[in-house]
């Protein structure tokens, strides 16, 4: 094993669970799983080019967040191409002890997934515990940015999952 395969697979024991949660917020469930594989791809691809400016974990979460960026409009584009919708037929998280629990955190993710691209990275970002500074880093926005983004991402997703109540 080289050690470009040694960096990756313990990068991959560090942060396999950050990429995941990425493909739960921009990927329905059936997609999931191909995001995750596309994500992981994706940084062993620019493994290479990482040169220790930042923390792995800053470079992983970048490669990966804008990854998922592009794979999230690629995709809308196929849908919108073909017209087809696809159902929700897999999921790719286990199902947790409390099904309460599992179902709320569907809803969660499932108002993430309907946000705009970039909020839903900033979103994810923050659920990961990454500062408004490290998130600023990341996509280039100023701290001030990033706090006003999230604060707006925080009113819609609450509204969706107002909504989502209200509806059931």
């Amino acid at each position: 094993m080289d050690g470009r395969d040694q960096r990756f697979g313990d990068w991959m024991d560090q942060h396999l669970t950050v990429l995941v949660r990425i493909s739960r917020a921009f990927a329905a469930p059936a997609d999931q799983p191909d995001l995750l594989q596309d994500l992981m791809l994706a940084v062993w691809k620019a493994a290479p080019s990482f040169r220790g400016d930042s923390a792995p974990a800053t470079f992983i979460h970048r490669v990966a967040h804008n990854r998922a960026i592009s794979w999230r409009r690629r995709e809308s584009l196929r849908l919108w191409r073909t017209g087809v919708v696809q159902a929700e037929w897999a999921r790719l998280i286990t199902p947790a002890e409390d099904p309460a629990r599992t179902d709320q955190l569907e809803r969660l993710y499932a108002a993430i997934r309907r946000l705009r691209p970039l909020d839903r990275s900033l979103v994810v970002l923050s659920l990961e515990g990454m500062t408004h500074r490290q998130i600023g880093e990341l996509h280039g926005l100023t701290e001030g940015a990033v706090g006003v983004r999230l604060l707006r991402a925080r009113k819609a997703l609450a509204a969706a999952i107002e909504e989502d109540r209200d509806g059931l």
